[in-house]
């Protein structure tokens, strides 16, 4: 009785199809009708089968087909392939967006954009099994070009043949400080310290050329890369940063900010969602709602 899954061999869906509606009918004719097919299609169907598994499916007798304990387990599993059949079928088969999306982000696009259009996205494509990761900068572009995330948001413009790329947010880098430098000069900030996020992040690298071309070297470079620890040492007056805008509104109340209006200008930083070009069907409604 076991044999029939020991060959193995590959059931079909389409005779797996016509197996099983034999067995709920009981005839060939029965289930012609079903199937909307002509009985000898069935029959030649079963006979294949029948061939390949090496086992007999049904005992013949008079106008029925009775269904063997052979058959009885080879139906336990082609209804299990039939009903997976229709399911696939059925997740495509409506106006509704179905499928898996990998979306990969900046921690400032999570934490200060993103937030309501996701809710909103959800509300529209609830179809959409939706996955979210934070990463670098660097890392987004590398696990997009790598087809491990469908989109990311991620810091641009970038231009590369293979994928779309279109402005999503804009952002300014300002200098926070501590509340005692209401101007701060490049001999002020030489004697604090300044916190960055690692040099994977594309924003790092304009932090540093701004050092540079501004000659300011602080005491001690660190990277904390969790802006609420950030500002709660800058309010403690040990050090200053180049923050995302949006970071800044949220924690103005702890430092002084002095990018706004200052003489220096402040950095800019430009936010890019960037898909392959060849599978944006899933993330276009995320596309519209940005």
């Amino acid at each position: 009785m076991s044999s029939a899954i020991t060959k193995g061999k590959c059931l079909e869906a389409f005779t797996a199809r016509f197996f099983c509606a034999v067995v709920e009918h009981g005839t060939i004719a029965a289930a012609a009708v079903q199937l909307n097919c002509v009985p000898s299609n069935i029959t030649t169907r079963l006979r294949e089968l029948e061939n390949q598994l090496g086992v007999v499916l049904f005992n013949r007798e008079k106008n029925r087909l009775l269904v063997t304990p052979e058959g009885r387990l080879v139906y336990r599993n082609a209804k299990l392939l039939v009903d997976l059949a229709a399911e696939t079928r059925s997740l495509f088969s409506t106006d509704s967006i179905n499928g898996v999306l990998r979306v990969g982000a900046l921690d400032v696009a999570l934490a200060n954009h993103l937030p309501q259009r996701l809710v909103r996205y959800r509300l529209e494509a609830p179809g959409v099994d939706l996955h979210i990761r934070p990463e670098h900068s660097l890392h987004l572009e590398r696990l997009l070009i790598d087809g491990e995330l469908d989109l990311i948001l991620t810091d641009g413009p970038i231009e590369h043949p293979l994928l779309e790329s279109r402005l999503a947010f804009r952002e300014r880098l300002l200098r926070v400080v501590p509340k005692a430098f209401s101007s701060p000069t490049p001999e002020g900030l030489a004697g604090l310290e300044l916190y960055v996020f690692g040099r994977t992040c594309h924003y790092r690298h304009q932090v540093d050329n701004w050092l540079e071309s501004n000659g300011i070297q602080p005491r001690a470079i660190l990277e904390i890369e969790s802006y609420p620890s950030i500002f709660a040492c800058i309010a403690e007056g040990l050090g200053f940063a180049c923050v995302p805008e949006s970071y800044v509104d949220r924690y103005a109340s702890q430092a002084d900010i002095s990018g706004r209006s200052c003489a220096w200008p402040g950095l800019e930083r430009y936010l890019f969602r960037l898909a392959k070009k060849s599978a944006v069907a899933l993330n276009k409604k995320l596309h519209r709602d940005n």
